[in-house]
């Protein structure tokens, strides 16, 4: 994809990373809230090591944003150290969809991860996108259990 660049964010990136973010929830109808930018911004710098993320440029525009959630397991004997990957945000902004865009920030991360200790990467992800992410060696996992505290009450 010649027109697009995908690169990890670095701190210098943190408004961008935030105003992506907001484009996002704005995208899936949420208002904005005074000060979200520069709240957003400071979280993100305070925990940027447990929170990869990787940002799409095309045409001098920032397309896009994938955001993930690092997780490092305190060590035990006889396991390997080792971390994994949570994805909490993938966006491509509206004027830059079906041109491959979501593809290639899903694998720079993969290739980032691939050179680190990560050893898995999940997502949660609405059925209807189930074959684009098995088209990306995803598969479904089938262990994983959930107690919605929301629900228990």
């Amino acid at each position: 994809m010649p027109d697009v660049t995908i690169r990890r964010a670095g701190a210098d990136d943190a408004l961008v990373v935030a105003a992506l973010h907001l484009q996002s929830a704005r995208d899936l109808g949420h208002d904005g809230e005074p000060g979200f930018l520069d709240r957003f911004a400071d979280a993100w710098l305070a925990s940027r090591p447990d929170h990869p993320t990787w940002i799409a440029q095309s045409h001098g525009a920032h397309a896009g944003v994938l955001s993930t959630r690092r997780l490092r397991p305190l060590p035990f004997p006889g396991r390997p150290e080792v971390s994994w990957l949570y994805v909490g945000t993938i966006f491509v902004a509206s004027g830059h969809r079906k041109r491959g865009i979501g593809r290639a920030l899903i694998e720079g991360m993969l290739d980032w991860s691939r050179a680190t200790d990560v050893k898995w990467v999940r997502l949660n992800v609405e059925a209807s996108q189930h074959d684009f992410y098995r088209s990306l060696g995803f598969t479904l996992a089938e262990t994983i259990l959930e107690y919605d505290l929301r629900e228990s009450r």
